[in-house]
């Protein structure tokens, strides 16, 4: 029998209009999020200079993006667990310790190793982050016409983060080194986390603690809807966070300067930025599989763009943008819709848990092109990836309609 859940959003944050502390709570969340995703994306603008300055391969540099996936493996169902059964709040700050510390440790570092490790420790605070925050998120707007919209708006945190790590990294980077670069974002993150101490919890949850043996054993209730979910999850984002990783340096193979082709690869945040508002307006239950299918198609043919000399760089960047519009908030309030907000946590989890195996699918694109001395064999790997996402996607779809249809014949 499962615990009851107690825990109400209304006691969390200080303002007395409950409409208002939603969004109240939601700003705290995207800030927080994109200030930590440009510690994930730090990697993006500033490869090309720690491949110089550290001697390092790319395949070294592939493996460097991909540690950023290998907490996950360990910490995304025990960090799901906790976000279900305690208060998100303090769990959010415990993770923010890891945060710090990795990206302080990575703006030190004096080799590659230690390099290494700052983003190992970086990576442990920031994958339970990306847990708890949609589940915060999904709570405060559980059984409103607006959960699909708040998604759209928290999922517009990866866009925000990413698109300044490319150009106010790239740009210090490119001008006075990758260490300046890395001081700037430890000043930033601590900026958020003081933010992140503005949500306080007046009481504790009411319910019992969950046994620990059912710990992150959630997600083996929820069926094949799940799964399915959590593998497209994997493949969509693995295939364009791939892209953005590793587009910056071979558009400098092809004679870009660091700075413009960092900037470049950023413009994709300019359709993501302005179309997710607009997107998740639409978002429901009924169609968010669709749109998740419909990105993954746009993530293929934004990649097959960008090799053909006649077209700008610009334009694949500005596709994958749209592609993202569309995928990452409905991928965000899949969950929610799946099994409700209460038990979103677990879901969560499990989608960060596959998500980490990026850790293995990244390197394989650095592997394929130090292998053959080509990028076009690394981006197959990258199409690859966003086929399957694409394919786990539409027996979701199928489901829906049938479900439709039955509702409409029954009706």
């Amino acid at each position: 029998m499962d615990v009851p859940w107690n825990w109400k959003p209304h006691r969390m944050v200080m303002p007395a209009n409950t409409n208002y502390q939603r969004w109240f709570v939601l700003i705290i969340i995207v800030s927080a999020t994109a200030a930590g995703l440009m510690g994930f994306a730090a990697v993006f603008p500033l490869m090309n200079l720690w491949v110089r300055d550290l001697h390092i391969s790319r395949t070294q540099a592939g493996a460097l993006s991909g540690l950023w996936y290998l907490p996950g493996l360990l910490v995304a169902l025990p960090a799901g667990w906790l976000f279900d059964r305690y208060r998100p709040p303090q769990v959010l700050r415990a993770c923010w310790i890891f945060i710090m510390a990795g990206i302080t440790i990575m703006a030190l570092a004096p080799n590659f190793g230690v390099l290494c490790a700052g983003r190992l420790v970086f990576s442990i605070g920031m994958n339970a982050h990306l847990v708890g925050a949609p589940k915060l998120v999904s709570c405060w707007f559980e059984g409103r016409k607006e959960l699909g919209f708040a998604m759209g708006l928290y999922a517009m945190s990866a866009p925000i983060g990413i698109f300044a790590s490319l150009n106010a990294l790239g740009r210090i980077g490119s001008a006075h080194g990758w260490r300046p670069a890395m001081c700037l974002l430890v000043g930033v993150l601590a900026v958020a986390l003081a933010l992140l101490f503005l949500l306080r919890s007046e009481s504790s949850p009411s319910g019992q603690p969950a046994a620990a043996s059912r710990m992150g054993l959630e997600p083996f209730q929820f069926g094949w809807p799940v799964w399915l979910l959590a593998v497209g999850y994997f493949g969509y984002c693995i295939g364009t966070e791939a892209y953005l990783t590793f587009t910056t340096d071979y558009l400098v193979q092809r004679g870009y300067g660091l700075a413009t082709a960092s900037a470049m690869v950023g413009n994709y945040a300019y359709a993501s930025f302005i179309l997710k508002p607009v997107f998740s307006a639409f978002l429901k239950r009924k169609n968010a599989a669709v749109f998740v299918s419909l990105a993954s198609v746009l993530a293929i043919l934004s990649i097959a763009l960008l090799f053909d000399a006649s077209i700008s760089p610009n334009i694949p960047s500005l596709i994958l943008g749209v592609s993202l519009a569309l995928g990452m908030p409905a991928l965000y309030a899949l969950p929610a819709f799946l099994v409700g907000s209460q038990k979103s946590g677990h879901v969560y989890g499990l989608l960060q848990l596959f998500y980490s195996l990026g850790f293995f699918a990244q390197p394989l694109v650095g592997y394929a092109v130090d292998k053959s001395g080509r990028y076009s064999m690394g981006y197959t790997v990258i199409v690859a990836d966003c086929l399957l996402g694409l394919m786990c996607m539409l027996p979701l779809v199928f489901r829906t309609f049938v479900s439709a249809t039955e509702s409409s014949s029954g009706g």
